[in-house]
């Protein structure tokens, strides 16, 4: 995190992944291979790098801002107000920007070219400002929150080549469609069949069709840890079943097709006494989550979209009034179809995805503890795993010999 200093590899992290050396060699192309399969951490030794946060300052503009607009009542306050509001709002902002140059003696308008500790507290703390001005408490501590998340989410993101890893995840999904469509086809009646019926369960509605905001979010969030914790339970299992190799030859042979094919590796001794560090193993486990994370995502935003559609056309608005014993609904828009009024309302939305998000979990289960499921798509990212490792011995044999 910031002001910690580690000792640099000849390789950064997205945008600083992409800025690799310009000399080639198989110690190079064998990081960039890691990189691209979202295994930077198997870079030793390894930094995230001092200009993450600096990398990321567009980022942390935008958010800034927005987190700062929490002190708005677009719903509650007339267009004036909010424009007032606005106004106050952008004041504080750059304010506390102002404030920040100051402090680290720079121009006070100036672009910050490095972001250290004082520039990052003031990410947290800046867009909380103006809701505690409007003493709208709750959106100033959601401000608060949201921005600690940010930047945990920018940091791991970058530390850990998540960027990468899902560009990985996907093209290894899209290249087995066959298998992909065989578990969804044997999957998804049997999820539909199940979530229907929570669908149409006034107590749904009661619960996820008035939730809102930061709420909604961590339930939703809640369904993925749950569905992630599952996934990264059996990874020490998975871990133990491809970590050993029998000999250098069987290492010689994964690499084969990587950039370690052809390097010179021994042909005596345990190619296997050389453990993981712990970082290590979490990367293995977000490439365990990953390589599964495409086709739950696809099950849980078909499940949402067919729940959507359905209570589209089948739950008119006086039936969502009286599931969520609401008498003001929420409308998006409606529809006329064959003298039928067709609305979608807020509470349709949100039932939809959080069924689609629970769904989600669910089948993640289902694809780590049923074996039939594992062997028809899970396990596939054992193989590149094992590859991987087998990489990284080549590779730390690569670097001990130079």
């Amino acid at each position: 995190m910031p002001g910690v200093t580690m000792p640099r590899s000849s390789i950064t992290p997205v945008a600083g992944l992409q800025k690799l050396v310009t000399r080639s060699s198989p110690r190079t192309e064998m990081e960039r291979w890691f990189i691209r399969r979202g295994l930077p951490h198997f870079i030793e030794p390894y930094s995230a790098g001092p200009d993450v946060w600096s990398r990321a300052a567009p980022v942390l503009v935008v958010a800034y801002v927005a987190g700062g607009l929490h002190g708005l009542d677009l719903k509650h306050w007339s267009l004036t107000r909010n424009l007032v509001a606005a106004g106050v709002v952008v004041a504080i902002l750059v304010a506390t920007w102002i404030v920040t140059n100051m402090a680290r003696h720079r121009p006070v308008m100036s672009r910050p070219r490095e972001l250290g500790v004082i520039e990052l507290t003031a990410f947290v703390i800046g867009p909380a400002l103006p809701a505690a001005a409007f003493t709208q408490w709750g959106d100033a501590a959601q401000a608060l929150v949201e921005g600690a998340a940010i930047l945990t989410a920018i940091y791991l993101i970058t530390s850990y080549g998540v960027v990468p890893l899902i560009g990985w995840a996907a093209s290894q999904t899209f290249s087995r469609l066959g298998s992909v469509g065989r578990v969804l086809s044997r999957a998804l009646p049997l999820l539909l069949l199940f979530t229907t019926f929570l669908f149409i369960n006034a107590e749904v509605w009661q619960v996820a069709g008035v939730l809102h905001g930061l709420a909604y979010d961590i339930t939703l969030a809640l369904f993925f840890l749950l569905g992630s914790a599952f996934v990264l339970s059996r990874v020490p299992e998975a871990i133990r079943a491809v970590h050993d190799f029998e000999d250098w030859a069987e290492v010689t042979e994964l690499v084969k097709g990587t950039p370690a094919e052809g390097l010179p590796l021994p042909s005596t001794g345990n190619p296997s006494e050389t453990p993981l560090s712990v970082r290590q193993r979490v990367n293995i486990g977000l490439v365990s989550v990953l390589s599964q994370a495409i086709l739950i995502t696809i099950v849980a935003v078909l499940l949402a979209a067919f729940f959507m559609l359905f209570g589209l056309l089948a739950v008119p608005e006086t039936t969502t009034q009286s599931w969520t014993a609401s008498p003001d609904v929420h409308v998006l828009a409606h529809w006329t179809l064959s003298g039928q009024t067709l609305v979608l309302t807020e509470p349709l939305v949100r039932v939809a995805g959080f069924l689609g998000a629970f769904a989600g979990m669910y089948f993640t289960v289902v694809l780590s503890t049923d074996a039939t499921y594992r062997e028809e798509f899970a396990e596939d990212a054992g193989p590149q795993i094992r590859q991987a490792l087998a990489v990284r011995l080549a590779y730390r044999h690569a670097s001990q010999s130079e």
